[in-house]
Order: C-alpha cells, then sequence, then structure tokens
C-alpha cells in the first residue's frame, strides 16, 4: 500500500445546493438520493490548522461543484463565499491519503 504526501476534502452537497439546481432545471427535479456519493479533491498536505486549510481550497471546491452541475457561470449564486459552502456542503478533511489498491495510479484526463 502507498501513502501519499496528500490530504484530501471530502464534500457531499446539502439540500441547498440541490434547491439551487432544481431551480434551474425544474423540469427533472433532482432530489438528495442522487447526491449520496461524495466527491474528494486531494491537497497538500499542509493540515495544521484543518479550517485554514478547509479555507485555503473552499472557493476552488465550490465552483467545481458548481460546474460539475452547471458550466452558466451567470447561473451560479452571487455569493460564493464560507457560508455559503457551509450551508450547501458537507465536508470532511482527511490528513493523509492512502492508496489500497493494486492497480497503478493514473489520471483518465
Amino acid at each position: 500500500m502507498q501513502v501519499y504526501n496528500r490530504s484530501a476534502i471530502t464534500v457531499r452537497p446539502k439540500q441547498p445546493f440541490v434547491d439551487w439546481i432544481n431551480a434551474l432545471t425544474p423540469e427533472s427535479p433532482l432530489t438528495m438520493d442522487k447526491f449520496q456519493v461524495s466527491n474528494t479533491y486531494l491537497t497538500n498536505p499542509d493540515f495544521d490548522n484543518p479550517d485554514k486549510h478547509i479555507k485555503k481550497y473552499f472557493i476552488e471546491i465550490f465552483e467545481e461543484q458548481l460546474e460539475g452541475m452547471w458550466t452558466d457561470e451567470n447561473d451560479w449564486p452571487q455569493t460564493i463565499d464560507f457560508t455559503t459552502f457551509c450551508e450547501w456542503f458537507h465536508y470532511e478533511i482527511s490528513d493523509w491519503v492512502q492508496d489500497l489498491s493494486k492497480k497503478k495510479l493514473k489520471s483518465d484526463f
């Protein structure tokens, strides 16, 4: 098993995120069931202060989550701040990443 020099931030949407996307696509509403799978972002391993760590990356994560559902930035929330991020997403920080797979690590992009 490999341990990597990365931390990880895992996020999962809350109801306000679902409400936002449903307001944009009322003809095909989504439910929270669609969002039970989380997304994980690898970060630099500077884990001395978890609050500082999430605040360093939350805008990039927030924008990735929005873009993953809706690419027109004109329809994104006007306020992308830490308070809104916390209202829209559950998050968890992991101070190290261990690879349990036997397969070679590669990028799909």
